[in-house]
């Protein structure tokens, strides 16, 4: 299937307009007819919907909540049950509602995602591993414990070299 621009904008109006907030309007509707037979298109500017191979008209309103409820990450806001920070990554809103119903601990000892909470049992909180060679972004993301201890290993003149490193 061939997203074109078109098709493109008229499901995040769309998908916007129903009160979702995508992460990836283009995967949703490839999803859809990948997964769920659902072909889209646009009639008008406005997306339409059909499924099967006789091409019945579905209502998009119909499929847009059964899609929702079903797949939770993959709009903003919506992650339901939150169990790794990438649940609400990209989604600031969502991750200051969360801090503040919940505490900076509880943010911090988050897992990053599903892959890093069963590496070794343990829980990273970031995708790097704190180390002198990080990127100053990369420094930015630690959680304060993170970054205390780096202090700690590599002390000030370390911290230094880091912030100096664009990116």
């Amino acid at each position: 299937m061939t997203i074109t621009p078109e098709l493109f904008n008229a499901a995040e109006r769309t998908l916007h307009a129903s009160g979702r907030k995508p992460k990836d309007a283009a995967a949703i509707i490839t999803r859809l007819e990948s997964d769920f037979q659902i072909k889209c298109s646009v009639e008008g500017g406005l997306l339409s919907m059909t499924q099967g191979a006789d091409n019945t008209p579905v209502s998009v309103g119909t499929v847009l909540q059964s899609y929702t409820a079903k797949n939770p990450r993959d709009f903003f806001g919506s992650a339901g049950e939150i169990n790794f920070k990438d649940d609400l990554q990209g989604d600031h809103a969502a991750k200051i509602r969360y801090i503040n119903e919940h505490g900076g601990d509880a943010w911090a000892r988050l897992p990053l995602n599903e892959a890093s909470a069963k590496a070794n049992g343990q829980t990273a909180t970031n995708a790097v591993i704190p180390s002198i060679a990080m990127k100053a972004s990369e420094y930015k993301r630690l959680t304060t414990a993170e970054k205390s201890k780096l202090i700690s290993e590599i002390g000030r003149k370390g911290i230094e070299a880091i912030m100096a490193r664009r990116g």
